[in-house]
C-alpha cells in the first residue's frame, strides 16, 4: 500500500463536498462528510457511472446513471438500481481507501 497526494487542500473541500481524482490509474472519489474525509472507488460497480457526477447527501452518494446508492464512508451498497436488496443486486460494494491530512493536503492510501 502506498500513500498518494490527491492534490486537494482540505480547506477547498467543504463539508458535504466531493471531488474525483485520478491517482496511479485509479478513479477515486474523495468526500468530506462531517468532520472527516473519506475515499472510495469513483466508478459505480453497476455500469461504470462516475460517482462524482452524482449526488452526495449526508454520507450517501448516488450514481447519476441508474441510481445505485453507496455509503461514501464505507463503500457499501445502500440501494440497488434494480430494486433488489443488497448484496444480491446488480451493484457490489466499492473499495474504500484510507485517508489522512498532512500539511493541509488530503492523501489517499492505494494498493
Amino acid at each position: 500500500m502506498n500513500w498518494h497526494s490527491t492534490g486537494i487542500a482540505l480547506a477547498t473541500l467543504a463539508p458535504g463536498g466531493k471531488r474525483e481524482v485520478l491517482i496511479a490509474g485509479a478513479t477515486v472519489l474523495v468526500v468530506h462528510v462531517g468532520p472527516s474525509v473519506y475515499a472510495i472507488e469513483g466508478i459505480c460497480s453497476h455500469q461504470g457511472g462516475l460517482l462524482a457526477d452524482g449526488t452526495l447527501e449526508n454520507e450517501q452518494v448516488t450514481c447519476p446513471q441508474h441510481g445505485a446508492v453507496f455509503d461514501a464512508t464505507t463503500g457499501k451498497v445502500v440501494a440497488d438500481p434494480d430494486g433488489v436488496a443488497p448484496p444480491r443486486g446488480a451493484a457490489t460494494d466499492l473499495p474504500r481507501y484510507a485517508t489522512k491530512v498532512e500539511s493541509g493536503m488530503i492523501w489517499v492510501e492505494l494498493p
